[in-house]
C-alpha cells in the first residue's frame, strides 16, 4: 500500500494517546516479565545489547531500546498492558528515480519466501489470521511491513511470515511482471490481439493520480525537497514505471533491505523477548554490518529566494465553480525532523494559524472568499527529514495567485505585530491534553505510525513521547517571553527563503495528453521490439498465466483453527435510565477520566426534501454560532471546554427487516471529566439559541463542504461504486446514496453553482426547528468515575439539559424505523437488472454489482458473510487482480442484506462484471475444502473480534439495536455454517437469472462503448 504524501495528517508527535486495555486476549496471557527494573543499560538479550530502559508516564508505557550487535538492527519496544500487541519491520528507502522500486518491491516481499514459497502468503494470511490490522506500506523515505494481533498464537505465525518475507524473499520474475508491470496480449490466447501494459502497482498509481489533488501533493513535495530522494514519486509515476528492470529491482533490495538498514518495533504485554532471540537466531545472525549511512537523507540545501512552479491538472466535473478549479501552496520547508521541541511549537503555531474560524488564515483566505476551502495537504507535516508548513487553497481564480500570496504576507505580518490571544493558545494546549487522555483501540499502531518518522532519521524516541515535559518547555518559554511565538513565526515563516509558491490550474487537453503519453510509451516498447522479443511476450503471458492459475500447497503456511475463536463475545455492562424522560444508556468504563456523550435525535417524520440536506444541517449548525456567542466565540469555547459538538448522519438497518431501518442524526461530544458542567452548557445553548441568520457564514460553510465533496471522490471511488450500485436496488441504500454518495455530491454542486444559498438556509432552519429538541432523542454516556459523586454529578447536568430544552420524548419504539418499501421505485419494464454508469475523467475503473438478500437476523445473512469472504480470497483475488491487474477487488455482504462485488483502481470495467457473474458457475466448480471454510471464517471473525475501546463499548446496542445475544447467536451461526450451506446460498442469492434477486451494478471511469450492448442490464450513462 502506498502511504502517500499528506499534510498535517498524523497525530501529534508519537501519536500521544493512551489506551488502557481490560479486554481479554484470545489466548491466555502469559506473564511476560517485562518490567522496566528487570533489564538494565548495557545487558545483552540474544544478541542484542539494551541501549536504554526508559518509564513514559503519560503513556502508562515503559520504552527499551536495544541494538543488535552483530548487524546494528535497531529495535525499540514499548511494555504496555494492552492485548492488542503490534510488530513491525522498517527499512529507511530512498529511491533517485521515479519508477516505483520501493513500492513494487513492498509489494513482491510478500509473494513468496524461502520459507513460505507461495505465490502470496500475505494474502493468503488474511484470511488464516486473526489479525486486528495487517498491511505493508511504502513512504517517501521508509517502507514499513506492520502487524496487531491480541492472539499470541496468531502473533508468532504472522511474525514468521513477515520476518521471511523481508529478510529472504523469492523475488521472482513472474512476481515482478504481475505486481510491477509487464507486456501482454489483451486476449492471452491471440497472438495477434493487441499488446497492453500491464501491472497492479502499474494500475494502482494511475488511480492515484486520477485525484488532482494527489498530483498537487506529490509535485509539492518534489519540488520543495529536489535535490534527494523527495524529488522523485516513491510509489511511482505511471509512465516511469515501465523504466523498471528486475534486476535493479533485486538491486534495491539487496541494498536496504539489510539488517544494518532496519528498525524493530514492538508493542504490548507480550514477552519481547522472544522476539529477540527469533530474529537473531533464524535471521541476523547470518548476517554481517554494513554501512547503514547510504539510506541517509541529507538535509536539504536552504534557498536564498522563494521559488515558483506551475503544473496542470484535469478539469474536475464536480467542481462546484467550473471557473474555479486552480489551486495554491505556499509551502516553507522548517526544521529538522530531529529538534522534536521546534516540531511541537510549530505543530502548535499551525493550529493556531489554521484551524476553526479564529484563525487567521481562515479569517483571511477563506472568509474573504479567495478561495472556497483550504486544500488537503495544508498544515505542519512532520514525516520527513526537514519539515514542511504549508498552506494550500482549493477553488481559486488562476488571476488571484498574486493576491493570495499578497494577503498571506499581509496575514503573517500582522500575527507578528500583535500575536496571540491566551484563550487561543490555551485551547490548542487543551486540545493535546484530551488527545493524550482519548483512548483508541489501536494505540500501539497508532504509535508506530507517529514514531516511524523520527525514528526513519534517527531522532530521540523517548524525548518525543514525553509530551508533559515538551509541553512545559513551551509554556516556559511563552512565561520568560511573550512575544515567543511571533518570533518562531518570524524565523520560520517570514525570513525563511526555502519557500515554494506551487500552483495548479485545469488543462482542457490534459487527460488527452496523458493518453497520448501513454500511447507513446507503449508504442516505444514495441518498436523496441525484435520478433522473437513478441514471441516472447505471448510466451511470457501464457507462462505468468499457467503460473497464476497452478494449484498450491497451502499447508505450509501458518494458520490459527476455529477452536482458537474465543466462544462468547465480550460483554459490556450498560443500564438503561430515564433523565427527563429522554432515554439515556449508562456505562461506566475506564475511559481515563474523559466522559463520551452521545445522541440520536430520530428525523423519520421529517420531509423528503428537508431529508436530503441533512448532512448539510449536520456540516453547518455547530459552526454558525448563538445569539450569545458568535461563530467565532463559541468555536472557541468548544475548543477550550470539550473535543467538540459533532453532528453526523446516522442510518441503522433493522435486523429483521431489510426494507426497514432508523434514520437520523447523531450528536457526540468528550470532554474531560471536570469539563461536564461546560459541555452540558454548550449543548443546551446550542439546542436552544442557535443562529441561523449569517447568511453570509452560511455561504462561506457551504462552499467549503462544496470543494470538500469534490476531493477525494477518485481515493474512495469503489465506495461511491458500491453505495451507487446498491441505490438501484434497496431503500436503505438509496437513503444512503442521497445523502453521502454521488448523488449527494451533485446536489451540493448545484446549490453552489445556482446560488440557492438562501433558499437552502431556509430549509436548514425547517430541520433545525424539526429536530433540535427532545420530541425523538435518545443518548447513551460512557464514563470513568472516581465515587458516586463523579455519576451523579454528571447526571444531574445532564438532567439540567434536559429541563431547558423543548419537546415532549415520544418513547414509542414503533415510530423509530422508517419503511423504506416505498422509496425504492420499481420500473418493471426494465426488469431486475439496472445499471448506472458515472463518466469521470479517470485512467482506471471502480466497478460494482449487488443484490439484495436477507437481514442480519436471518438464519442465511452468517452464511452469506462466509461465502463474500471464500469469494474474496479462492475467487477475486486471482481473476481480478493477479491476472487483470487490478489494485483490488472483493465481495462483501452488510447488515442491509446487500451483497456486494467491488473493485478499485481496475484498468477493466465489462470483464470485470462477467467475472463477477461468473462466481456461481466458479463455486460449483471448486473443489471446496475444509480448510477454505475455516479459513474464510477466521478472515470473517477477524472484523468481529476486533478490540473495543472503552469510549465505545456498548455502542452496537446503542446504535444497531445490537444485543449481546444477538451478537453472540450470530456469532454461533458464523462458526456452524458449513459446505453445504456455502453451495446453498451461493444457488439462493448468486445463480443468474434467479426469480426475485435483484442487481445493481455501477462504474465510476472513463466511457465504455461496450456497455450499450448489454441491453438486459438497463445501463443508465451519467455525465458527471
Amino acid at each position: 500500500m502506498l502511504q502517500r504524501f499528506k499534510m498535517a495528517k498524523r497525530a501529534l508527535l508519537a501519536a500521544p494517546r493512551t489506551y488502557y486495555s481490560t479486554r481479554t486476549a484470545q489466548m491466555p496471557i502469559i506473564n511476560n516479565n517485562n518490567n522496566k527494573e528487570d533489564y538494565k543499560e548495557g545487558d545483552e538479550l540474544h544478541g542484542f545489547v539494551i541501549n536504554e530502559v526508559s518509564r513514559i508516564d503519560e503513556m502508562y508505557l515503559d520504552a527499551i531500546r536495544l541494538t543488535h550487535s552483530k548487524t546494528g538492527a535497531q529495535y525499540l519496544h514499548l511494555n504496555r498492558d494492552d492485548s492488542n500487541n503490534v510488530f513491525s519491520i522498517n527499512f529507511r528507502t530512498t529511491p533517485m528515480d521515479s519508477t516505483g522500486i520501493p513500492h513494487i518491491l513492498e509489494h513482491m516481499t510478500l509473494c513468496g519466501s524461502k520459507l513460505y514459497p507461495v505465490r502470496d502468503p500475505f494474502m493468503k494470511m488474511l484470511r488464516r489470521s486473526l489479525a486486528t490490522f495487517m498491511n505493508a506500506m511504502t513512504g517517501p523515505d521508509y517502507t514499513m511491513y506492520p502487524f496487531s494481533t491480541q492472539n499470541l498464537k496468531d502473533y508468532n505465525n504472522l511474525q514468521s511470515i513477515y520476518a521471511d518475507a523481508v529478510f529472504r524473499p523469492l523475488l521472482r520474475k513472474l512476481d515482478f511482471d504481475q505486481e510491477g508491470w509487464r507486456l501482454e496480449h489483451t486476449d492471452l490466447n491471440d497472438k495477434n490481439s493487441p499488446i497492453i501494459i500491464k501491472g497492479v502497482v502499474f494500475n494502482e498509481m494511475k488511480g492515484v493520480f486520477n485525484e488532482n489533488q494527489s498530483i498537487f501533493a506529490e509535485k509539492l513535495l518534489n519540488y520543495i525537497l529536489p535535490s534527494h530522494t523527495y524529488s522523485v514519486c516513491s510509489g511511482g509515476y505511471p509512465l516511469d514505471i515501465p523504466k523498471l528492470t528486475y534486476d535493479a529491482l533485486k538491486n534495491f533490495h539487496n541494498k536496504y533491505y539489510h539488517p544494518s538498514n532496519t528498525k524493530i518495533y514492538s508493542y504490548g504485554n507480550f514477552d519481547f523477548k522472544n522476539n529477540l532471540k527469533f530474529l537473531n537466531d533464524r535471521y541476523l545472525n547470518n548476517f554481517d554490518k554494513i554501512d547503514a549511512s547510504i539510506s541517509s537523507v541529507p538535509s536539504e540545501t536552504r534557498w536564498t529566494e522563494p521559488r515558483y512552479k506551475h503544473i496542470t491538472c484535469k478539469n474536475d466535473p464536480l467542481a462546484p465553480n467550473p471557473e474555479r478549479q486552480s489551486v495554491i501552496a505556499i509551502g516553507y520547508l522548517c526544521n529538522d525532523i530531529t529538534d522534536i521541541q521546534t516540531t511541537l511549537e510549530l505543530n502548535i503555531i499551525s493550529e493556531l494559524l489554521l484551524k476553526g474560524p479564529t484563525s487567521a488564515f481562515y479569517k483571511s483566505l477563506i472568509e474573504s472568499n479567495l478561495s472556497t476551502g483550504f486544500g488537503p495537504f495544508t498544515g505542519y507535516d512532520y514525516q520527513l527529514k526537514d519539515t514542511i508548513f504549508a498552506v494550500s487553497l482549493q477553488g481559486v481564480k488562476s488571476d488571484d495567485f498574486k493576491v493570495i500570496e499578497k494577503v498571506f504576507h499581509q496575514t503573517i505580518d500582522s500575527v507578528i505585530e500583535n500575536g496571540f490571544e491566551k484563550d487561543h493558545i490555551d485551547a490548542v494546549l487543551h486540545g493535546i491534553e484530551l488527545k493524550i487522555k482519548h483512548q483508541v483501540s489501536n494505540f500501539g499502531m497508532n504509535l508506530l505510525f507517529g514514531l516511524t518518522p523520527l525514528w526513519n532519521h534517527d531522532g530521540n524516541l523517548v524525548d518525543s513521547m514525553r509530551i508533559n515535559k515538551l509541553i512545559k518547555n513551551f509554556k516556559m518559554k511563552l512565561q520568560q517571553d511573550d512575544k515567543y511565538l511571533n518570533k518562531v513565526i518570524e524565523k520560520y515563516i517570514k525570513n525563511n527563503q526555502h519557500c515554494l509558491i506551487l500552483t495548479m490550474s485545469p488543462d482542457d487537453n490534459y487527460q488527452l495528453n496523458l493518453q497520448k503519453a501513454e500511447d507513446k510509451l507503449l508504442a516505444d516498447k514495441l518498436n523496441e521490439c525484435s520478433k522473437d522479443d513478441l514471441d516472447k511476450i505471448y510466451e511470457n503471458g501464457l507462462v505468468l498465466r499457467n503460473d497464476q492459475e497452478k494449484n498450491q500447497d497451502l499447508n505450509i503456511l501458518p494458520t490459527l483453527k476455529i477452536s482458537d475463536l474465543k466462544n462468547d463475545v465480550d460483554r459490556y455492562v450498560t443500564n438503561d435510565i430515564l433523565i427527563s424522560n429522554v432515554p439515556v444508556q449508562l456505562s461506566i468504563q475506564p475511559t481515563n477520566g474523559v466522559s463520551y456523550y452521545r445522541g440520536i435525535l430520530n428525523t423519520n417524520k421529517l420531509d423528503n426534501e428537508l431529508k436530503q440536506l441533512i448532512p448539510l444541517f449536520n456540516t453547518v449548525i455547530a459552526r454558525m454560532g448563538t445569539e450569545i456567542h458568535d461563530y467565532r466565540s463559541f468555536d472557541r469555547l468548544c475548543q477550550l471546554k470539550t473535543g467538540g459538538l459533532n453532528f453526523s448522519s446516522h442510518v441503522s438497518e433493522n435486523k429483521d427487516n431489510i426494507y426497514n431501518y432508523e434514520e437520523g442524526i447523531l450528536i457526540s461530544s468528550y470532554c474531560l471529566n471536570h469539563n461536564y458542567e461546560y459541555m452540558w452548557k454548550l449543548w443546551s445553548e446550542l439546542f436552544n439559541k442557535v443562529d441561523l441568520e449569517n447568511t453570509e457564514r452560511f455561504e462561506t460553510l457551504v462552499k467549503v463542504e462544496a470543494s470538500d465533496l469534490s476531493n477525494g471522490i477518485a481515493d474512495s471511488g469503489h465506495i461511491y461504486a458500491m453505495s451507487s450500485a446498491a441505490s438501484l436496488i434497496s431503500p436503505v441504500a438509496k437513503f444512503k446514496e442521497s445523502i453521502s454518495g454521488l448523488e449527494y455530491v451533485s446536489r451540493i454542486k448545484k446549490i453552489t453553482q445556482n446560488n440557492e444559498f438562501l433558499s437552502t438556509l431556509n430549509k436548514i432552519k425547517s430541520i433545525k426547528n424539526d429536530v433540535l429538541n427532545k420530541s425523538h432523542l435518545r443518548t447513551a454516556i460512557n464514563l470513568s468515575i472516581n465515587d458516586d459523586n463523579d455519576k451523579k454529578n454528571i447526571i444531574e447536568g445532564l438532567r439540567e439539559f434536559y429541563d431547558g430544552i423543548d419537546g415532549q420524548p415520544d418513547n414509542d419504539k414503533s415510530l423509530k424505523y422508517t419503511a423504506g418499501e416505498s422509496l425504492l421505485v420499481n420500473d418493471d419494464k426494465n426488469g431486475l437488472e439496472k445499471g448506472i454508469h458515472h463518466i469521470m475523467p479517470y485512467n482506471t475503473n471502480y466497478t460494482s454489482k449487488t443484490l439484495i438478500t436477507v437481514p442480519y437476523n436471518h438464519p442465511d445473512f452468517a452464511a452469506l458473510r462466509i461465502l463474500s469472504k471464500l469469494i474474496s480470497s479462492i475467487y477475486l483475488l486471482k481473476e481480478v487482480r493477479e491476472k487483470e491487474g487490478a489494485y483490488g477487488s472483493g465481495a462483501t455482504v452488510s447488515s442491509d442484506g446487500i451483497f456486494t462485488f467491488y473493485s478499485f483502481r481496475d484498468p477493466n470495467s465489462t470483464k470485470t462484471f462477467d467475472t463477477f457473474d461468473n462466481t456461481y458457475d466458479f463455486l460449483l466448480n471448486y473443489n471446496l475444502k475444509d480448510t477454505d471454510l475455516d479459513e474464510s471464517k477466521l478472515g470473517v471473525f477477524q472484523n468481529l473480534d476486533m478490540p473495543i475501546a472503552p469510549s465505545d463499548r456498548g455502542m452496537k446496542k446503542f446504535l444497531m439495536n445490537l444485543t449481546d445475544d444477538d451478537v453472540q447467536n450470530q456469532r454461533m451461526r458464523l462458526k456452524n455454517v458449513s459446505k453445504d450451506d456455502i453451495i446453498r446460498v451461493a444457488e439462493k442469492y448468486l445463480k443468474p437469472g434467479v426469480d426475485g434477486i435483484k442487481v445493481g451494478r455501477a462504474i465510476i471511469g472513463p466511457p465504455n462503448a461496450d456497455l450499450l450492448d448489454r441491453k438486459t442490464q438497463n445501463w443508465k450513462i451519467v455525465e458527471q
